[in-house]
């Protein structure tokens, strides 16, 4: 007995121990098991609370930065709308103005809190005081429009001359912003400002607070750097004298002008946010005691897989967050926003970029969108999809116009993509819709180009046909197919050796070969018999484009029937234009001598003690000499134009940056008779041209001039430029030129381009003027390809337009500024040979020239030696050692230019330089001075600071050499 009870107590002892045991291991387990879930709680808790914070944010960071884009927005509206004479047409042009101005507080009262409106002549304040009352004030003249304040935007009009200050008042506005949100309690709502944070009171937001360091470097890392970001750390409130440790979520904005750094910080205590769960875990504590142990378990998997859910959930919706910020950036980029829509095609979801793209908010868009569309583009569109549903397509895509907000049609392309479920019926769409206006405009205007290409091309009387590189026919434009060898339609797709018979066929095949290898213009004449008989043709061949060649051919057989004629014409006229150009030659000479020195002296004299009187008399004499150089100038032209001398010479250069270089040579004239001058450049004109510069400006001069002169004080003129393209790289600019001025009598304006013919040709006459402006400028536009046309009508004004020739140039050329320098302009150069002592040789042989030289040059201070020929000059420069040489060129014995040549050809003389001086002026003359030898020329009349700089400039050179 002893020994079972013995046994019974031992066993009982040992189950005992393993029911404690095991009750003790169940305890444990549960306890760990308890302590797990309360850790997955918490980390769920805060969880939840981090993508709270993060999302509400986000919200408050893009309603501000909305907010303030749709106030700068307003008020770049506002001012684009104002007009200048707001304040000078009467009350009704006031009060709309000021009811405006209050429209753009009521919408915005929160932010602005002054607006300054400056129109020319008056500068108006509105704000609101104390007792909510709208102000308006009237500025001094003198008073300053605005305090300075990193809060204020300047908006201007340049065109209508005004402009708005606005004055914001950015603390009420984020106070106000921040305090619509309500985060919960221990939260804080913050604002990172250029590295400080500010905490929200009395909705104001104000200094106070500060996150540690190692924190605080982070978060200001990211705001600048423009990224969003979540954080954990400690917060001291020193307002409140605490600190803890705490939740924090950041995104960055921007108040665009304003350059501040800006970002929203929410703040949440971390203790608090889980504070919650401690009363709830007890009572859940006592339940799970009473579980089973297989309950627990299973709760504690549950959880532990819901954590891991949990986890991966969070990782997917930052992916997926990450992806939707990429498209909002796309869809920004692309002017563009994503729509959705049912199986009955409604509306059920559209982006916010709607608004960006055409003005509607997002709701208005999925309610009305169907009425922003025209009825016979809603029917196209409808009948497109229609069609895909029904061919089971899984996308379309169509362009077409849609009304804007503002009242504009606006082109946009949609890209939509259908889904059908597995029996093959609709279910819905997504699509996609992007601005595509700019581009349409584009191809518009592009297609109206090519059409007025083709039209050009059309009404030529040439024969023009294209091919390919293999010289198949692909296209022609041909008035009258009686001139050819056979239609032009049967030769399409026919090669040139197919249509044309031998030789001809080889010959122009050999020329289109050159053509298209060299990328040259090839011209080839040749005769065939065509339907209308034997005819001789000139064709042009060069490459259209990569893959195709073109050719223009003309008819010549009456040019060919008159070449005989015409050659023995040209060698009479060649006889007659040789004889009037040595006329104007020596004309040019024997006159400009005189003048030369005339105009010299007077320069001289006008350096010497004079009376007023002295003084008056010297000053008429002056202007009649100057008057009578323009003059000159003016009839040698003409008669170089009517002789053929006159040649193009075209050179590169900065077409706008020109015109605006001679619209400023009448400044002064425009200000001292108040003209109001307007210019425009047309959107096809070119920054570079090739073409004649000098004699483009020189028209542009004259008519310019002449608009001037005959438009009274207050008057206005009006230049207007235009291009059309020719041919890929060829230009024709269309120049006009208005004036409010005296204007002409109908039956005087076909007289004016006569040479000495003006509407007033009395004695009596108001404007003075030889006459030939308008005929030399009207040559010169028949030189350069165009035309003058002239429409005027009296006491209303007149306009000139005209137009001419030119090549686009592509690429960027480097134009020499040939202005001269302030330095120049101001050099003193009274006894200068103190300053740049120069061994001077001057070679004249007209009495007068000479005195004039002697004494020009005793006023700078210099001994010259005298040669009256050329071959004196020789044996001077022989003889002696010069630094300077001015040589005239007409001369008895040896001529200027057979005495440079011979000087140059001197081994130890050829480096002295040589300045022509002389009374031609023709350019063929300037450039044959050049050409033997000559540094530079100067063209008779000179004046003294001419040759001063001319000393100056070579005595540089010299000193220069020297010292290397």
């Amino acid at each position: 007995m002893i020994e079972f009870d013995s046994k019974f107590s031992k066993s009982y002892s040992t189950a005992y121990r393993w029911f404690v045991v095991t009750g003790v291991v169940v305890v444990m387990l549960i306890f760990f098991l308890a302590f797990n879930f309360f850790n997955a709680l918490t980390d769920n808790q805060l969880d939840a609370r981090q993508q709270f914070l993060n999302k509400q944010v986000e919200l408050v960071a893009k309603e501000i930065q909305n907010r303030f884009e749709t106030t700068y927005e307003d008020l770049i509206f506002f001012v684009n709308n104002l007009e200048p004479w707001t304040y000078e047409r009467g009350n009704n042009e006031e009060i709309a103005f000021e009811m405006r101005a209050r429209r753009i507080f009521n919408n915005h009262r929160n932010i602005l809190d002054t607006l300054i409106v400056a129109f020319p002549n008056k500068t108006v304040s509105f704000h609101f005081d104390e007792r909510n009352n709208f102000i308006k004030s009237i500025l001094n003249p003198n008073e300053s429009i605005a305090t300075e304040s990193q809060n204020k935007i300047k908006f201007e009009n340049p065109s209508k001359a005004v402009e708005i200050h606005g004055i914001f008042n950015l603390d009420r506005f984020l106070g106000d912003e921040l305090g619509n949100y309500y985060l919960g309690l221990s939260s804080e709502k913050l604002l990172y400002k250029n590295g400080e944070i500010f905490g929200l009171y009395e909705y104001l937001p104000r200094s106070g607070y500060r996150i540690l360091s190692t924190t605080m470097e982070e978060l200001d890392k990211d705001i600048k750097n423009g990224l969003r970001g979540g954080y954990q750390g400690f917060l001291v409130n020193e307002i409140e004298s605490k600190q803890f440790e705490a939740i924090i979520f950041q995104y960055p904005f921007n108040l665009y002008p304003l350059e501040d750094t800006l970002s929203v910080v929410f703040i949440q205590d971390k203790r608090i946010a889980t504070a919650g769960i401690y009363s709830t875990y007890f009572y859940l504590l006592i339940g799970l005691m009473f579980l089973l142990l297989v309950v627990i378990l299973i709760l504690y998997r549950f959880i532990k897989n819901a954590r891991i859910s949990n986890e991966i959930l969070k990782e997917n919706s930052e992916k997926i967050e990450g992806l939707f910020r990429q498209q909002s950036l796309l869809l920004q980029e692309s002017k563009g926003f994503i729509y959705f829509q049912d199986a009955d095609r409604k509306m059920i979801s559209v982006s916010d970029e709607v608004k960006d793209v055409l003005g509607y908010e997002s709701e208005d868009f999925k309610a009305n969108f169907h009425k922003f569309i025209s009825k016979e583009d809603l029917k196209k569109l409808n009948n497109v999809i229609t069609e895909s549903i029904d061919n089971k397509n899984d996308n379309f895509s169509l362009e077409f116009d849609f009304l804007h907000k503002n009242g504009e049609w606006l082109r946009v392309r949609v890209f939509e993509k259908l889904f059908f479920d597995d029996l093959g019926q609709f279910t819905g769409n997504v699509g996609i819709c992007t601005d595509s206006n700019e581009r349409y405009l584009s191809e518009q205007e592009l297609l109206r180009s090519n059409n007025r290409l083709i039209s050009v091309l059309k009404s030529l009387p040439d024969i023009i046909f294209i091919y390919s590189n293999e010289g198949v026919f692909l296209d022609y434009f041909v008035q009258d197919d009686s001139m050819l060898i056979s239609p032009a339609k049967e030769s399409m797709g026919k090669s040139i050796n197919e249509v044309l018979p031998e030789p001809l066929s080889e010959e122009i095949m050999n020329g289109f070969e050159k053509a298209r290898t060299s990328g040259k213009l090839v011209t080839i004449e040749f005769e065939a018999l065509s339907k209308s008989g034997k005819k001789f043709f000139e064709t042009r061949l060069f490459k259209l484009d990569e893959e195709r060649m073109i050719s223009i051919a003309r008819d010549i057989t009456g040019q060919k029937l008159w070449e005989k004629g015409l050659q023995e014409a040209m060698e009479s006229a060649e006889l007659s234009n040789k004889a009037k150009s040595e006329f104007l030659a020596n004309m040019s000479h024997e006159i400009r001598t005189p003048m030369n020195g005339l105009l010299g002296i007077i320069g001289l004299m006008e350096k010497t003690q004079l009376s007023k009187d002295q003084k008056e008399f010297l000053q008429v004499i002056k202007d009649s000499g100057q008057s009578l150089s323009v003059i000159i100038n003016d009839i040698l032209d003409y008669s170089k134009i009517e002789a053929g001398m006159m040649k193009l010479e075209g050179s590169v250069f900065h077409f706008k940056n020109e015109i605006e270089k001679i619209l400023k040579i009448f400044s002064a004239l425009i200000q001292e008779k108040n003209i109001k001058l307007k210019y425009q450049f047309g959107p096809l004109i070119p920054e570079y041209l090739e073409l004649d510069k000098e004699k483009l400006g020189q028209i542009l001069f004259n008519l310019i001039g002449n608009a001037i002169k005959f438009t009274p004080n207050d008057g206005e003129i009006s230049l207007q430029m235009s291009g059309e393209l020719f041919l890929e790289s060829n230009i024709i600019l269309n120049f006009s030129i208005s004036d409010s001025g005296i204007g002409i009598p109908e039956d005087k304006i076909s007289s004016l381009i006569e040479p000495f013919v003006q509407v007033d040709g009395s004695a009596t006459r108001e404007y003075r003027g030889t006459g030939l402006g308008l005929a030399i400028s009207n040559k010169l536009i028949e030189l350069m390809g165009g035309e003058l046309r002239i429409e005027s009508k009296e006491n209303k004004g007149s306009t000139f337009s005209f137009n001419v020739f030119g090549k686009i140039w592509k690429e960027e050329e480097q134009i020499l500024d040939v202005t001269s320098s302030k330095e120049e302009e101001d050099f003193n150069w009274e006894q200068m040979a103190d300053s740049f002592p120069m061994e001077i040789l001057l070679v004249e042989d007209n009495e007068t020239n000479l005195k004039f030289m002697k004494m020009l040059m005793k006023e700078l201070g210099y001994e010259v030696v005298i040669a009256f020929n050329g071959l004196e000059a020789v044996n001077f420069v022989k003889e002696r050692d010069f630094d300077l040489i001015f040589m005239d060129i007409q001369m008895p014995k040896m001529n200027g230019l057979e005495a440079t040549k011979i000087i140059k050809d001197l081994e130890r003389k050829k480096n002295i330089p040589i300045v022509g001086l002389s009374a031609n002026a023709f350019q063929g003359d300037i450039n044959e001075a050049l050409a033997v030898g000559m540094d530079a020329y100067l063209a008779k009349p000179v004046q003294v600071k001419d040759i001063a700089l001319i000393i100056k400039k070579h005595f540089d050179i010299k000193v220069k050499k020297e010292i290397n």
